[in-house]
């Protein structure tokens, strides 16, 4: 494996020891993204939510960029931020896409029962 495909995958590892890790702060046990379901009580697809809390992480990024430090964390921090909220965002995706297929599907058997 290339040396920079390894630190990839290290990366990756790290990235889910840090979800399990702020889950504890942030989910329940019962679910580990109960915080970013939250918004669906404001009308905000949890998906939508997820992406919304990375738009942030990205904003902190392109402040590094432009003055070259953040005040209260580090760019490390914000990139690795970045990352699990894009992986959230896609499992909250997935869900809602198997959740609307299962209902097409359910709506198709309706109808061709009707018929």
């Amino acid at each position: 494996m290339l040396t920079g495909s390894k630190r990839f995958h290290e990366i990756l590892a790290e990235l889910g020891s840090l979800h399990d890790k702020k889950q504890q702060d942030y989910g329940t046990d019962a679910d580990p993204f109960a915080n970013i379901r939250a918004g669906d009580g404001w009308g905000i697809r949890p998906w939508v939510n997820a992406m919304s809390r990375a738009t942030d992480k990205v904003r902190r990024i392109q402040r590094y960029a432009e003055r070259g430090h953040l005040a209260n964390e580090s760019v490390e921090d914000s990139f690795r931020d970045l990352a699990v909220h894009t992986i959230i965002a896609l499992v909250l995706w997935e869900e809602a896409r198997a959740h609307e297929m299962g209902l097409s599907s359910k709506v198709q058997s309706l109808v061709e029962t009707l018929e």
